[in-house]
């Protein structure tokens, strides 16, 4: 195999996905300003720490179409403190809006969540392969909403990295 078939083959094969096991779509790089510094998109930060409460992997398929938005947790997640939280949902939230779509509000998307964490925490560190951008601790409950224009300002720095304890 040649070194140019090889180098995009290997760009082929990682950019579907960030690590065995995570799996989140791309996102439009108009959203870039919502990566992470090493380049994932708040879709895969997102994969990245609901793993915590999976084994390791989580996957997080594409919105068929901009009329979709990711819903809350309902049925045998109600109870995951990977998703029922602020972060989650801004994370997702940037997840639904780098896709072209609308988000739900916080309110809709604890909805099912039998216990909620306060904003801005996680119940597990960080895991190594990521880091969280400082705009996915902004406390969403004070807007009822995640804001992009409030997320932007914020900015993504300092990222919180592998090993932080968020909360």
């Amino acid at each position: 195999m040649s070194l140019l078939a090889l180098l995009l083959s290997s760009l082929l094969f990682f950019s579907g996905f960030a690590a065995a096991g995570i799996y989140a779509p791309d996102c439009s790089l108009s959203w870039e300003w919502t990566f992470n510094t090493l380049g994932q998109n708040a879709c895969t930060v997102a994969a990245f720490m609901m793993s915590t409460c999976s084994g390791g992997s989580f996957t997080i398929n594409a919105l068929p179409g901009p009329s979709y938005s990711y819903s809350g947790p309902s049925g045998s997640d109600d109870t995951d403190l990977c998703k029922c939280n602020t972060i989650a949902y801004s994370l997702l939230s940037a997840c639904d809006a780098c896709q072209g779509a609308e988000w739900i509000s916080w309110a809709e998307y604890k909805y099912n969540c039998t216990t909620v964490l306060v904003p801005s925490e996680f119940p597990n560190p960080v895991p190594a392969g990521t880091s969280v951008p400082l705009w996915a601790l902004i406390d969403v409950t004070v807007e009822g909403t995640w804001d992009p224009i409030e997320a932007a300002i914020v900015g993504d720095s300092p990222e919180l990295g592998p090993g932080t304890i968020i909360g």
